[in-house]
């Protein structure tokens, strides 16, 4: 799978740019120019929405009304374009191949990325919501039938929540709530299902790549803990499911919101067999985070029979000389399609890949030499 072209016309601070990638592309420049912004927009295209902000209105350039997305994607048996069209106040429009897309998770799956930047230890350092993101967003490009349970999951607890809101204002009956239970349960037993099933197969792999990153003297782990325990036998899951939703109920009331479900699981990360959030030092945190991407990078490939794209933001700032060594040697070996933003260009991080490299300056890329910059 390869992105080919993209095209940003008031994007952030570029008034129009277009360019055509190869397998290996650099975005050099200073801080504050803008090379984030061409990795955000490939990423937006994948996900349809923006790592940096909730808000599509941000994306559009100072000044203008509307902005506009588009890439060109090619894989082993076809060629899609993406079109994301923004208008300030409105709804984003999105096209594939030229017809226009009411849901946008027809989307998710069809540009598969991998994305690391600094901010992606929070994944090892942040809360359980960072865990669960990592671990929604790695299995629904994959898998279209976990994101269908995921969005359906979400649905029946955001309804669920607002009835509980109004029983606790005396606005509805208890009664309401049983519309809301079956959906809940069957979807959310779905979404646990899938994670733990992930989760075991991530966790041979991350060992592998937290041993490669530091040449067999770590060792890092990982488990499913979920909030609800699921089993393969559904009647005695949905009992527990059941069992626990009515056991919470009082207290859901009061506070107007579910405690109980897959929205409050968590995924436990351990280095050296200690909780990697409260014991690792920062730079086992980044090693453990760089692991995980690795491992992300291997099982999206395995599942999907598809290498994804690699978005590294500034890591070569963010690690030590042998951890980016090991990575670009890693990732030569794959070798994935690769988008790197740096503040330098060392042609040995590509090896014997030939490199595309721009320049990127106030909003403007400009093509240079990738051994030249």
């Amino acid at each position: 799978m390869q992105l080919t072209e993209l095209v940003l016309v008031n994007y952030r601070n570029y008034a129009e740019q277009s360019l055509e990638f190869g397998a290996f592309n650099l975005f050099v420049g200073a801080n504050a120019q803008g090379k984030t912004n061409l990795l955000e927009a490939i990423l937006f295209l994948a996900t349809t929405r923006s790592h940096r902000t909730s808000t599509d209105d941000e994306l559009i350039r100072q000044g203008e009304q509307t902005g506009y997305l588009s890439g060109n994607i090619e894989d082993s048996i076809a060629r899609r374009r993406i079109e994301v069209g923004n208008t300030r106040g409105k709804r984003k429009q999105v096209k594939l191949d030229g017809k226009i897309q009411n849901r946008l998770s027809n989307l998710i799956g069809l540009l598969k990325v991998v994305f690391f930047a600094p901010e992606s230890t929070a994944i090892v350092k942040g809360g359980p919501e960072d865990r669960r993101r990592f671990l929604d967003s790695l299995i629904s490009q994959v898998h279209g039938e976990y994101l269908r349970s995921l969005q359906r999951y979400r649905r029946a607890l955001q309804q669920r929540n607002e009835s509980l809101k109004q029983i606790r204002d005396r606005r509805a009956s208890r009664d309401t709530l049983q519309a809301w239970e079956d959906p809940l349960i069957t979807s959310g037993i779905d979404v646990a299902r899938r994670r733990r099933a992930v989760c075991e197969e991530l966790r041979p792999v991350l060992l592998q790549q937290q041993q490669y990153l530091t040449e067999g003297c770590e060792e890092a782990g990982l488990r499913y803990a979920p909030n609800v325990l699921i089993n393969e036998d559904d009647e005695d899951s949905r009992e527990e499911f059941e069992r626990r939703l009515i056991a919470s109920v009082e207290s859901d009331i009061a506070r107007g919101t579910t405690s109980v479900g897959p929205h409050r699981d968590d995924v436990e990360l351990v280095v050296d067999g200690l909780d990697a959030r409260r014991f690792a030092s920062q730079g086992q945190q980044r090693t453990l985070t760089l692991a995980l991407k690795l491992a992300e990078i291997d099982w999206m490939h395995r599942a999907s029979g598809e290498l994804p794209i690699v978005l590294l933001d500034d890591v070569t700032s963010e690690l030590d000389e042998l951890r980016t060594r090991l990575l670009f040697a890693a990732l030569n070996a794959l070798p994935p399609q690769v988008f790197l933003t740096t503040t330098r260009i060392d042609p040995t991080l590509f090896g014997e890949t030939p490199a595309h490299a721009w320049e990127v300056r106030a909003g403007t890329a400009n093509p240079v030499e990738a051994d030249a910059a």
